[in-house]
């Protein structure tokens, strides 16, 4: 693996794991539960696709979006 790779690699996973936090803090969720809530409605599948647009958005909008995702996927936590 190059060095530019391992760079967007570690970039990744840090907005990954800071937007999953933040999500969990906003929705009163510890970071596992948040987690799990993503996947199982399909927003971490979202958020992997579109990293490369939604890192560039404001973390707000950016929840915003999981919210939208989770709802369409049978969330109900919004």
């Amino acid at each position: 693996m190059a060095a530019d790779e391992i760079r967007e690699t570690k970039n990744r996973i840090a907005y990954t794991v800071m937007i999953v936090r933040d999500f969990g803090e906003a929705h009163h969720l510890t970071p596992r539960q948040a987690q799990n809530y993503l996947r199982r409605h399909k927003a971490m599948d979202y958020l992997g696709e579109f990293y490369d647009v939604e890192h560039t958005l404001s973390p707000i909008d950016t929840l915003n979006s999981l919210d939208t995702i989770c709802k369409k996927n049978g969330g109900g936590m919004v």
